[in-house]
């Protein structure tokens, strides 16, 4: 008798906190839209839908950092706080991430509202009311407050590796701490590891055998370097190794002003499909951001309206269509 190599899978209900639609039952995850793969959040959410809605597990993100880190490490205080929220482990490899955990922003508690029954309210609205309880409470990504600061209480499950000298010593750190946590998603931020350059062939080879660390497993890279800092080949050989490579750019010495109302540019070089034959459709287009005093937002900005004073209509030729004497009807 032939025996059939294919067994249906049996999925129980995702542990109390784990996003909607999640089938692994990890905390903060989600099956993405284009693919059998579970996702992420970056912890800002309109970088999410850039993205294709998240970053996929086993991926990594370049952060091109071009703005001398005045708005870059926005983007890592994000990708670290929502690990926070979700209890997933952080392993921050560098010198300025140590800096970066105390100001990390706080998350904004979520407004909705459940009643509980015996309030005098409708049965059936009731029931609505507590079937999407999980729903309002289990959130894949949250929005958040510059203003005000995580307590350094909330930061267990970080790890710094600040000793970054020995390459190979790194790898070893991190793939320790993964083995350790093969059932939560471990998020790693890489900052300027290996620089100066001293020798062309460390950093690809150091992120080869990182990204063989990471394969088919709960992790997420998130990694930050100015390219300025490397030669055009290093550059490209680098950027292979990630999935999605975005280019921070500050607008703060421009004095143009269609930029008044910006704080910088945000360029998607490179959004890479995982485990699917079909290809997404992303806009690369550029975008802006800006950094209020309570919230960092990413958007499309759109040309102003014209306002000059000017009429750019001429004024001849004002006759009529059939006609050929002057019109009443001149606008």
């Amino acid at each position: 008798m032939m025996v059939d190599g294919f067994k249906k899978l049996t999925v129980g209900p995702p542990r109390v906190g784990a996003a909607v639609g999640t089938s692994s039952g990890i905390k903060g995850t989600r099956l993405s839209l284009h693919g059998s793969i579970h996702q992420t959040s970056t912890g800002i959410q309109s970088l999410d839908l850039l993205l294709g809605n998240g970053l996929n597990l086993s991926s990594a993100i370049l952060i091109k950092e071009t703005d001398y880190g005045e708005y870059s490490p926005l983007f890592v205080k994000h990708f670290i706080s929502e690990g926070l929220n979700h209890d997933h482990v952080t392993i921050c490899v560098g010198d300025r991430p140590e800096h970066w955990i105390n100001t990390l922003p706080s998350p904004v508690e979520n407004t909705d509202t459940v009643d509980k029954p015996g309030q005098g309210d409708d049965v059936e609205d009731l029931k609505i009311a507590w079937r999407y309880r999980r729903r309002l409470q289990a959130r894949f990504s949250h929005s958040y407050d510059l203003s005000r600061h995580r307590p350094s209480t909330d930061l267990k499950n970080c790890h710094m590796i600040n000793e970054t000298d020995d390459l190979c010593k790194v790898i070893s750190d991190v793939r320790g701490i993964i083995d350790k946590n093969l059932g939560n998603v471990c998020r790693i931020v890489i900052d300027h590891v290996g620089l100066p350059i001293t020798n062309d062939h460390d950093l690809p080879r150091f992120f080869f055998n990182l990204r063989n660390s990471i394969a088919s497993k709960n992790v997420v890279i998130m990694a930050i370097y100015p390219p300025e800092c490397l030669s055009d080949d290093l550059n490209t050989f680098i950027e292979d190794h990630f999935n999605y490579v975005v280019r921070v750019k500050s607008l703060s010495s421009d004095k143009n002003p269609v930029y008044k109302d910006y704080h910088g540019i945000l360029e998607l070089i490179k959004i890479s499909p995982m485990n699917t034959f079909t290809i997404a459709m992303y806009d690369l287009s550029d975008r802006f951001f800006k950094v209020k005093r309570k919230k960092f937002i990413i958007e499309k900005m759109h040309l102003p309206p014209d306002l000059s004073e000017t009429v750019s209509r001429s004024s001849s030729g004002n006759t009529a269509g059939c006609g050929s004497g002057a019109s009443a009807l001149d606008f």
